[in-house]
């Protein structure tokens, strides 16, 4: 065989045998977002701009393995079987909130098996938030804001955060629409025509027989429309808005 066809075969190989460079560093990089700025909601002033900004955590539906990230000021953690919060949060009741409001769970629905988000640092985990903290299309002095895809509401004043929470939606087959609405009137203690007389309480209406309550939160969208909130959000939402005050489901 001619030299100068085994030379360009020996060539050949030495190329082959070269890692990819380029996708060993695509593979090791793993890209993070900041379109969402943090804040902190324990106060009744505005939430500052200066706080770091964090992604949001996608709700979790049943049956899904999804791994959030963590945000700072907390861990990712998987729950075992007759977990409760009490015995990972102790009697920490600012730890318990913080759990509930970023993973949107209430106390009663806390599922065994899921991988969730747990405060190992309270101050950084408490200026922690997944939604805008500024509104450049905010509709007035007041407004409430729900964001379906994260599963969260937002309370703002002259287009600035005040405080946040999570919510749960309509589930698929009974959707929550998006859309432009406004406050029609509140009924502190409120029980629903349709459905069993289930309790409404604190409930906000916006459209039809659309409502904005307290109710359970399984930590994705299962309602039958309405949108439900913890009872603390649920009731300072309802002490603080007024009658005309728009909301804007998106």
């Amino acid at each position: 065989m001619p030299a100068s066809i085994i030379y360009l075969l020996l060539l050949v190989g030495l190329s082959l045998s070269v890692p990819d460079e380029k996708a060993f560093l695509l593979a090791a990089s793993r890209p993070t977002e900041n379109t969402m700025l943090s804040d902190s909601a324990s106060s009744n002033q505005p939430i500052s701009q200066n706080s770091s900004s964090e992604t949001a955590v996608a709700p979790q539906k049943p049956g899904s393995n999804a791994t959030p990230e963590a945000p700072e000021g907390f861990t990712i953690m998987k729950l075992k079987k007759k977990e409760s919060l009490a015995r990972f949060c102790g009697q920490d009741s600012v730890c318990q909130a913080l759990f509930m409001k970023v993973n949107r769970y209430d106390r009663r629905h806390i599922p065994a098996g899921k991988t969730v988000l747990f405060p190992v640092d309270i101050e950084k985990a408490s200026a922690y938030v997944p939604i805008p903290q500024v509104l450049d299309d905010s509709r007035g002095e007041r407004e409430i804001r729900v964001y379906l895809d994260q599963q969260y509401f937002g309370a703002y004043e002259d287009g600035k955060l005040l405080f946040w929470g999570p919510v749960s939606s309509g589930k698929k087959s009974r959707p929550t629409w998006p859309g432009k609405f406004f406050v029609n009137y509140k009924q502190r203690y409120k029980r629903s025509i349709k459905y069993h007389n289930a309790p409404m309480p604190y409930s906000i209406n916006y459209s039809g027989g659309y409502f904005i309550h307290e109710q359970s939160l399984p930590g994705y969208p299962a309602s039958h429309g309405c949108i439900r909130l913890l009872m603390t959000d649920a009731k300072k939402l309802f002490n603080w808005v007024t009658i005309g005050d728009p909301v804007t489901v998106q």
